[in-house]
């Protein structure tokens, strides 16, 4: 959802807060790298897709489009599946494919979902760490 709530300029409550295009600008300018499966990316897919069908949306989402997702230095998809969840990891099942997707290369995993934050940050066996858009933003600028 942090790629939705970058190009459209809002926060997880659909108030407008630019933290997550902030976020993916910095990530566009400097070394970072959206790292995902094959699942990951085509949920990425899907959601572009769709933001691409609304016409005010369009100028952003073709920007971020071309910055990050086409940009193989920013956006790097691991063709192999991502790796099983460590036995007794417990999540939710709708959240399953993203946290698998971390664990390609052990990331900071960033989400805007409370539930998503809190599941990942309890279970240490998973060795990531998950923070809030406005958390990676700050990381993001010290780099």
């Amino acid at each position: 959802m942090v790629i939705y709530h970058a190009i459209k300029g809002v926060d997880e409550a659909g108030n407008p807060d630019q933290t997550s295009s902030e976020l993916v600008r910095l990530i566009g300018e400097n070394c970072h790298t959206v790292v995902a499966d094959n699942e990951l990316a085509e949920r990425y897919s899907r959601h572009l897709k769709k933001l691409l069908s609304i016409p005010s949306l369009l100028y952003k989402t073709s920007e971020f489009l071309s910055e990050v997702i086409y940009n193989s230095s920013k956006f790097a998809v691991e063709v192999s599946p991502a790796p099983e969840l460590p036995p007794g990891v417990r999540l939710p099942r709708e959240d399953e494919y993203v946290v698998r997707a971390a664990l390609i290369s052990h990331p900071i995993l960033v989400s805007a979902e409370e539930r998503v934050l809190r599941d990942v940050n309890a279970q240490s066996v998973l060795g990531l760490r998950a923070v809030t858009p406005a958390e990676a933003l700050e990381l993001a600028k010290d780099t």
